[in-house]
């Protein structure tokens, strides 16, 4: 009797002992499934889409695939009005692909897309795009409205020629156009400045000669031509004056396009409707 009694005891203290494992078990599976993977966004599961990013459509230039891209985006919670928040993007860019080198490839299609934004509001890609998703999904409390068209001015074996226009609104008391440049060498992927080509002061020579162009920046209607003293040597004392950074393309020796026959010079000038001008130059004037 008593080695039935022992033998009883020992049972329940068995089953007792794997039940405290089984909730231990079942307490631990309700933990681990209530930790975020860290490889998971934090907002994968509350954010709704602050953008979209589209392929166009695709060409070829010169062997080179391009294709058309797109990053819109439209948020305008308040029905009546442009009250912010106030979100509206339309931004559109070029991304290259077939080239041999894939690092380059990927250095040339980030400067693609980083031109495209920061001739709209002065940031990165990385930089806009956060900032859409802080409108949409964090209560920034902003008005942003920007599109823009982009032309490939040249194509060639060694570089590409990108110019990008557009209007961005801000909520201020006008619009404000942009017509910016950017020229990639198609080797290392980098950034180019004019002065890879011409030197300033080959370019100062031509602005004296009047051997240019004036294609955007003049007041209109009336205002200067562009062949005044006073407007010459002010586009003189705006050539010296810009940077040689690489940091961005804005408002230094970067902004610029060329081709086989023509360079495209873009540079800050406050005497202008717009605070800039762009001025055209045939090659041989620059030699």
């Amino acid at each position: 009797m008593r080695y039935v009694i022992i033998t009883l005891i020992s049972l329940l203290l068995s089953f007792n002992n794997a039940q405290c494992e089984d909730l231990k078990e079942t307490a631990h599976m309700k933990e681990a499934a209530s930790e975020p993977d860290p490889d998971d966004s934090v907002y994968t599961d509350v954010e709704e889409p602050a953008y979209t990013e589209t392929v166009i459509g695709e060409t070829t230039m010169n062997g080179l695939r391009i294709k058309d891209c797109s990053i819109t985006a439209d948020y305008r919670p308040n029905p009546t009005g442009r009250r912010i928040p106030y979100l509206f993007a339309s931004i559109r860019y070029p991304q290259v692909s077939g080239m041999e080198d894939k690092s380059i490839e990927k250095k040339v299609n980030k400067l693609l897309k980083n031109a495209a934004t920061q001739s709209l509001d002065n940031r990165n890609a990385d930089q806009t795009l956060r900032l859409f998703n802080d409108i949409v999904n964090h209560g920034l409390n902003t008005f942003w409205s920007g599109d823009n068209e982009y032309n490939m001015v040249y194509v060639g074996d060694k570089s590409i020629s990108v110019g990008y226009e557009g209007m961005v609104y801000f909520g201020g008391a006008h619009p404000s156009s942009f017509h910016d440049y950017i020229t990639i060498n198609l080797l290392s992927g980098e950034m180019v400045p004019f002065t890879d080509y011409f030197s300033k002061e080959d370019v100062i020579k031509a602005i004296r000669s009047l051997r240019f162009e004036m294609i955007e920046g003049q007041y209109s209607p009336g205002g200067y031509k562009g062949d005044e003293p006073r407007i010459t040597e002010g586009f003189v004392t705006a050539i010296k004056e810009l940077e040689e950074s690489s940091d961005s393309y804005m408002g230094n020796v970067y902004n610029f396009a060329i081709d086989d026959s023509f360079a495209y010079i873009r540079f800050p000038f406050d005497d202008s409707l717009n605070r800039y001008v762009i001025l055209k130059f045939g090659l041989d004037a620059l030699k």
